[in-house]
């Protein structure tokens, strides 16, 4: 995890978007749809944030070498599920208090520390904050541009670029460029395909990829970290930023992003 990840996530954004979440879902009918998530309802998106941290609490307590430990949660009574988010958020607090970030502990991703999950946890809870703001029609939690960048490049260098060892990356065509206005930050990244066979499945793969590079974009998507990391995680409109070029290649990104 970055220097600048540690200065802008931690315990106490995990506290203030779980329990933002759990506070906006306690204004609005179980069944009030997320426009955010397609087929969910408040209760469905409550119950995703709980279960998602009952399992990273469980990676931190008892570090498992994998996800096959972990034992599945019951849903509970909707009447039930708020006060449960609460708990669940209290216990992933609890586990992450005073535990050094770069100790080792199980990932789905390369980075294999308790950081990854301080990170994920902190974007994961402020996005689903959003998700239960945009659903109950409340004011959006305020980003500053350090978080909403660093929740930007967790995007990109966790989820849309990288290609494993047994895999190759395959440029295409387009290149497209995030610049956010405030912050120094910027991103470049050149469309393409990852293929290769999985050798633990046997499973070909031959996916949108997309690659960093440093070289003249065709497009640029401007506007300030916020509204860029809102847009990227598919709870903005780019009718909020400004792109430059080929708004076709904005479009592609944000359908790759949408297919994680």
């Amino acid at each position: 995890m970055s220097r600048r990840s540690l200065d802008v996530v931690g315990t106490e954004v995990i506290r203030e978007h779980a329990f933002g979440l759990a506070e906006v879902a306690r204004r609005v009918p179980l069944d009030t749809p997320v426009p955010s998530c397609p087929d969910w309802t408040i209760a469905d998106l409550v119950w995703h944030l709980t279960e998602v941290e009952l399992f990273w609490t469980g990676v931190i307590t008892s570090r498992p070498t994998g996800p096959g430990e972990y034992v599945e949660p019951t849903r509970p009574a909707d009447d039930e599920l708020i006060d449960g988010l609460e708990r669940a958020a209290t216990g992933l607090l609890d586990a992450l208090d005073g535990v050094d970030p770069a100790e080792p502990a199980w990932s789905w991703a390369d980075e294999q520390t308790v950081g990854f999950t301080l990170r994920r946890q902190s974007h994961e809870a402020a996005v689903h904050h959003v998700d239960g703001c945009l659903a109950a029609g409340a004011d959006l939690p305020a980003f500053s541009p350090a978080f909403a960048a660093d929740g930007i490049a967790e995007v990109i260098e966790v989820m849309l670029t990288g290609v494993p060892e047994w895999g190759r990356f395959e440029r295409g065509n387009g290149v497209i460029r995030l610049q956010p206005g405030d912050t120094d930050d910027s991103w470049t990244l050149a469309f393409g395909r990852m293929i290769g066979t999985s050798p633990e499945s046997g499973t070909e793969h031959d996916l949108d990829a997309l690659d960093p590079v440093d070289e003249p974009p065709d497009a640029t998507v401007e506007g300030t970290a916020a509204d860029l990391h809102l847009w990227l995680n598919g709870r903005g409109d780019l009718a909020s930023l400004t792109v430059r070029g080929d708004e076709a290649l904005a479009h592609r990104l944000r359908d790759i992003a949408a297919s994680l």
